[in-house]
């Protein structure tokens, strides 16, 4: 038997369209044992959508792992425990991606390395920017390379340790499909710069600390206000989050999860605020402060 932690991730930060991720120390958990058939048990979030099926995506990572090494597999008794709200934002279909991957890599006592585990990530979840954080940990920058033997290049970004992470959560529905048919095909090239002129100024302040940086670095001008007539309130909500204080705040992923960052001291009140302007909407919500993952997924 083989029990995977795979965390939760952010995607995109503001700017960081398709590029920046961040791991956190939000776990779903996998257990996994080959077996004559498949058998799924799941508890915690989404656990009676799930219970009893085997065209799961963690059940897709464990075979996509059989089925490269050349090793036999006719099913798997595999339990759930989800600890990721399900909501949308924070990466849970790439959580459950890498923890089938690594349980069944794990299991075969380890023949693929990261490196290669992210591509097969990437096949099955189609973008690079919530899985590589979900197998590396931290913050990291992922693009295509077809040069290198992955496919993908990396870079894992210093992420200042005195930021503490405050997460909203709505309890509304957001389909990441339907978030992204929003965009369109083309961007006016001021959007361009925009975005590629933030995005460098958003990693910069991580390497330099300029903690004063972040507020402007955040912003975005590609994605977030076409995903917001998604979100009602999502505007209010990044408002009270800086009125409370908060250094920088961003729709996380595709929604309509919201993250922000937060020295210690004004944690609860940045929560708080967000709640509450999730409520002026009559939208209920609530909100979670979580430490950042620096190392990726955990074998236990």
């Amino acid at each position: 038997m083989v029990k995977v932690m795979a965390p939760a991730t952010s995607a995109n930060l503001g700017p960081g369209f398709d590029f920046l991720g961040l791991a956190l120390e939000l776990f779903n958990i996998v257990t996994f044992t080959p077996a004559d058939d498949w058998t799924v048990t799941a508890e915690g979030y989404g656990a009676e959508k799930l219970a009893g099926r085997k065209d799961l995506l963690v059940c897709q990572g464990i075979e996509k792992v059989f089925s490269v090494t050349g090793r036999p597999l006719n099913g798997g008794v595999v339990h759930l425990e989800n600890l990721i709200p399900e909501v949308g934002g924070l990466g849970s279909s790439a959580s459950a991606i890498v923890g089938g991957l690594v349980a069944a890599n794990t299991y075969l006592n380890n023949p693929l390395t990261k490196d290669v585990l992210l591509s097969l990530a990437v096949e099955i979840e189609g973008h690079p920017d919530n899985v590589t954080p979900a197998i590396f940990g931290g913050l990291i920058g992922v693009v295509k390379d077809q040069t290198s033997t992955n496919g993908y290049s990396y870079l894992k970004i210093p992420f200042p340790m005195e930021l503490h992470v405050v997460l909203a959560v709505p309890e509304l529905s957001v389909s990441t499909v339907e978030a992204r048919k929003l965009l369109p095909s083309q961007v006016p090239l001021s959007d361009a710069v925009f975005n590629l002129a933030h995005t460098g100024l958003l990693v910069g302040a991580c390497y330099a600390k300029r903690l004063d940086l972040f507020k402007i670095a955040m912003k975005d001008a590609l994605h977030q206000n076409r995903r917001a007539t998604l979100i009602p309130g999502f505007h209010r909500v990044i408002d009270e989050a800086y009125k409370n204080g908060a250094i920088g705040a961003a729709l996380s992923g595709a929604g309509p999860t919201i993250i922000a960052f937060s020295p210690q001291e004004t944690l609860q009140s940045v929560g708080e605020g967000m709640i509450s302007a999730f409520a002026v909407q009559g939208i209920k919500a609530h909100w979670l402060s979580v430490p950042i993952n620096y190392d990726g997924y955990r074998i236990i």
